[in-house]
Formats: structure tokens, sequence, C-alpha cells
């Protein structure tokens, strides 16, 4: 055997969630002792190491992205926007999961969201991965309201589209299942984006207030859910008289039940008469389901439900005490809809 001066050419296969990428390394080996490889072998090896994907794709782990809760943010419009992020332990990598983002009242923030709803039990019983985003100076603006994010001009819709394509990016989200809940001004936005941005959001079931605003020009219908207290103080629940909401300088004439037929209206459903009734000790639910592209809609009314319909308190307001697990019957409404 004879010592020759040769280049070596060195793969390393790296495997990772979306397939197997192949990097070659050429060095030069100086008087080292060397079999050279029959003609037949290397063109074997070159046809074994390619580059191409293998037929089956290597199954995720949970090693693959971040498990646990923390804070997170990133810049968008100029300024610092933030949220709480939530990946259940029990979450399955191996599977496309569902996202949900949940969006706090005005003069609240994603901590006490966090904290009120109880959305986070929702997430790890469903293996889905929960957001809770921060709006600005604990505001939103939705277009009607809500000052100072409204006064300052802040792109929440914008925001809270980027997060959702954020999320996309960095999970394994099934963007056929990207849900909206929230409470109040947080609600409001809620029904804007499902207006404004139906062709990312499969579905709302949000708490405590209406839909403002006009329908968009490329609104599709999707199914829209919103839980109302027959006692709301703050956003009354009937339509026959101003709400008693100072926006913008104005009152606005609308209620809970209007509220559900302008989405009856906006998603082209059937009938006069809600074709969804169904009773509880402490709730109802009305709704249509004969809809354009299965987008039900539908009203759940807390019968001693103040603005707070969430089984825990607010710092201020009291919730149903436990009498309406209101974070079941969103859940159950967002998840049995995919696009």
């Amino acid at each position: 055997m004879k010592k020759t001066s040769l280049l070596i050419v060195t793969m390393l296969l790296v495997t990772g969630a979306s397939g197997a990428y192949g990097y070659f390394f050429i060095y030069s080996a100086e008087d080292s002792e060397t079999s050279i490889l029959e003609p037949e072998e290397e063109l074997q090896d070159t046809n074994d190491t390619n580059g191409d994907e293998p037929e089956d794709s290597p199954v995720e782990t949970n090693e693959t992205f971040f498990i646990g809760m923390k804070d997170e943010c990133f810049e968008h419009g100029g300024i610092e926007r933030c949220w709480k992020l939530y990946v259940p332990d029990e979450t399955d990598a191996t599977q496309s999961i569902p996202l949900l983002l949940d969006l706090h009242g005005l003069g609240r923030n994603m901590e006490t969201q966090y904290q009120l709803t109880d959305m986070d039990r929702i997430a790890k019983e469903n293996n889905a991965i929960i957001i809770y985003p921060q709006g600005y100076g604990e505001s939103w603006n939705f277009g009607a309201c809500c000052d100072p994010a409204k006064e300052e001009e802040i792109d929440d819709i914008g925001f809270i589209r980027s997060l959702i394509t954020h999320s996309l990016e960095t999970f394994p989200v099934d963007s056929n299942r990207i849900y909206l809940t929230g409470w109040s001004n947080g609600c409001a936005l809620s029904q804007v984006l499902a207006n404004e941005a139906s062709d990312l959001i499969t579905a709302v079931a949000c708490m405590s207030m209406y839909f403002l605003g006009e329908q968009d020009s490329s609104y599709s219908p999707i199914p829209v859910m919103e839980i109302h207290g027959l006692l709301d103080e703050i956003a009354p629940y009937p339509s026959l008289i101003p709400s008693g909401i100072f926006f913008q300088q104005a009152f606005w004439n609308t209620g809970a039940l209007q509220n559900l037929y302008t989405w009856r209206d906006m998603n082209g459903c059937s009938g006069t008469i809600p074709d969804w009734n169904e009773q509880d000790i402490f709730y109802n639910i009305q709704g249509f389901t004969d809809c354009t592209n299965g987008a039900e809609v539908a009203l759940v009314t807390i019968h001693a439900g103040t603005h707070n319909v969430y089984s825990k308190n607010d710092e201020v307001e009291p919730g149903n005490q436990g009498t309406v697990d209101t974070a079941q019957i969103a859940w159950d409404f967002l998840s049995k809809h995919s696009k």
C-alpha cells in the first residue's frame, strides 16, 4: 500500500421536521495511507447519498419545539408586541394541532386573561396550543374602539395576523384549525377579525360583546358564536334600546340578539327563526345551522350572567360561580369546525 495525497469527500446527513438534508465536506489528506475504492463502490456510495429525502419522512418528537409557558415578543408596526404562550406537556408533535388565541378585555392584560378564562385547561385537555396576546395600553383597536390603541392607530388586525403566521412557522399548527376567543373588547376584535381575516381564521367563539362594523368585501362565511350574560351591565343584552356603550362619541344601538341576526345575514343562513335551540337551567343556546360554507351562527345566553360570563371571578366583575363552563361551550363549538 502506498502513501498518496488525495481529496476525501465526507457527507453529513441531517434530519429535521421538514425532511433530510445532505452536506458534503471536502478536505485534503496528505501522505496518508488509504485504500482506493473500486469504481463500482464509488458509484454505489454516490447513489446512496444523493441528498434525496427518504421515502418515509422522519417522525417529529417533542424536542422539535418549545413545551411549557413563556412570554414572547416581536416588533410589529414599529413597536414591541408581546403575548403569553402555553404549549401543554401533552402536546403531540407527531400530529398537526389546533391554535387558539384568547384576547383580553379593555383595562385587562394577557396575564389576567390567562388567569380568568380557563382556556389553558381546554388546551391541555385537547392537545392544542394557546396564545394570550397583549393589547396596546391594555386595549384593542378594532375600528370603532378602543383607546389608547385606537387613538394611536395601532394595527391590531395586522398584529394578530402576523402572530398567527409566526405560530404556523414555529409549531406544527393545523392551518385549518385556527380559532379565536376573547372577552369584551377582545371579543369585539375577534369578530372584526372574523370579518376581515376569514381567509385565515376557522371560527370564533367569544364573550360579552357584539360585532361593530360593516361586512368586508373579502369576507367568506365562517362560524361565529357569542356568549352573553342576560344581566350584562357593560354591553347590555337587549337590542330594542341604545346599548349604553359609548364608543367614539356615539351610542351603539345593538344587542346580543341583534348580533346573532347580523351574523345570520353575513353567513347566508336560511330561516328567520333559529333552528338550533338548546335549553339548560343556567343557559340556553339558539342559532342557525343551515348557512353558507357550513358556517353556523350561535348565541349563548347566560341567564344570571353579567359582563363576566366565565366561571372564575375577575378583579372587578364576578363570574358565574361555576354554574356554566363557558370555556367548554366555546371549545365544543370551535373544535367541530375545520376549513
